[in-house]
């Protein structure tokens, strides 16, 4: 079984996946204050930034213990199916 979930990446490709949240609405509010802080605070507007959509999996106990002996992250194992669902730009915002 699995529910979604949302992320954002300020800058795809460059910035990495954050802000995650169980509410599209609330992920990319939350994006729109990063952009902005982004904007006052380093004088650079972002041009485009992508919301994603991903099925948040239950792992098992050998993944669970593969993630505690370091062998790999946690959210390589349970983020399944990214999708992308919304951008935000200073046109949107």
């Amino acid at each position: 079984m699995s529910i979604t979930v949302y992320a954002y990446e300020v800058e795809p490709g460059i910035s990495t996946t954050t802000g995650f949240g169980n509410a599209i609405e609330a992920v990319v509010e939350e994006l729109r204050d990063v952009r902005a802080e982004i904007a006052l605070e380093d004088g650079f507007e972002v041009p485009i930034s992508e919301v994603y959509a991903y099925d948040l999996e239950d792992p098992d106990l050998d993944q669970l213990l593969s993630v505690l002996n370091g062998d790999t992250e946690l959210r390589d194992l349970i983020l399944r199916n990214k999708r992308l669902v919304a951008t935000v730009s200073a046109d949107s915002a």
